[in-house]
């Protein structure tokens, strides 16, 4: 099983000291990805969901552009996968994006994934010119343009996205491009955009019920129903860290999930689990990683990458 880390970097001050620490950090204790999310701004007005009061955590200011660190993690690594939890793809031009992605996959030697959602902020998505209700068909069509730009020359005629023949390189390095993972909840309309668009299914651990078995076999038993091969989807599980107050290490670990459930999600077949590693404050991003390797160890669920030559 791939265990990964999601880092996320709104809660570093310095960048140019954080961004070695957390590449080589993470390659050093044998992890087998590192993980980051995206947010293209956010505007003042943005009212939290996940807080009874709907403020903000101060990090959600300070989001940098996941794909300029990541090809940065790039140059520092040769083992671990480089990837976006999640990428807002539905609020970008996808002539732009995969140059971008296609890119960082060849500075990577093709360790790049995509993990792609719908959002949850409308302000943001109405600022980079998408209707909230349409954000769906904008992440299908941009999804299927870059899987096309991806092949080096392309035309698109969609509903919202249209571009004449045109050519776009570099290419990936991975044939057919980096994989795209959909991390969004089970529900049915999420799972028929699953099936049309993405090679794997990554939802955070709080978006499936307390019967994940159960919720993983419905996903599973529809991708058959539409034809796909079910033991071709890729499944991982993504899993918080401490979004308020002042976090350490004690709350840290009580957060990781437990050696059973480790284990009960490998035999059930989940490739990848990612949990949220705490940037600050002092060492305890690194104690953090520690605690993380050695739960995932006590699990015996760790299987690293091998390196590969950029």
């Amino acid at each position: 099983m791939d265990v990964g880390c999601l880092v996320p970097y709104g809660d570093a001050a310095d960048l140019t000291g954080f961004v070695p620490r957390v590449a080589t950090g993470v390659e050093e204790r044998g992890f087998g990805s590192l993980w980051m999310g995206e947010h293209t701004h956010l505007p003042v007005d943005t009212r939290y969901p996940d807080a009874d009061d709907k403020s903000l955590p101060e990090r959600y200011r300070r989001f940098p552009d996941p794909w300029a660190v990541l090809a940065a993690s790039a140059a520092l690594t040769r083992r671990i996968r480089l990837g976006t939890l999640i990428a807002l793809v539905a609020e970008h031009k996808p002539l732009v994006l995969a140059k971008t992605i296609a890119t960082v996959d060849r500075l990577s030697a093709g360790r790049v994934e995509v993990g792609v959602g719908y959002g949850w902020n409308p302000l943001e998505m109405r600022n980079n010119g998408i209707e909230p209700r349409r954000r769906r068909l904008h992440l299908r069509e941009n999804v299927a343009a870059m899987r096309k730009l991806w092949t080096g020359e392309a035309a698109f005629d969609g509903e919202v996205v249209r571009f004449t023949d045109s050519w776009s390189l570099p290419t990936p390095v991975q044939p057919g491009g980096p994989k795209i993972h959909l991390g969004c909840s089970p529900s049915e309309r999420n799972i028929a955009d699953l099936v049309a668009t993405a090679d794997g299914f990554f939802p955070h651990r709080g978006l499936l019920s307390a019967d994940y078995v159960a919720d993983i076999a419905r996903v599973r038993d529809t991708v058959a129903r539409s034809g796909r091969d079910p033991d071709a989807l890729e499944i991982g599980i993504a899993y918080p860290g401490t979004s308020w107050g002042r976090a350490d290490l004690e709350k840290f670990t009580r957060r990781l999930p437990s050696v059973e459930e480790l284990q009960s999600l490998r035999d059930l077949g989940v490739v990848r689990v990612v949990c949220s590693i705490p940037a600050g404050p002092g060492d305890l991003f690194e104690r953090s990683l520690d605690a993380w390797r050695e739960r995932a160890d006590q699990a015996g669920v760790l299987t690293s990458p091998e390196p590969v030559n950029a």
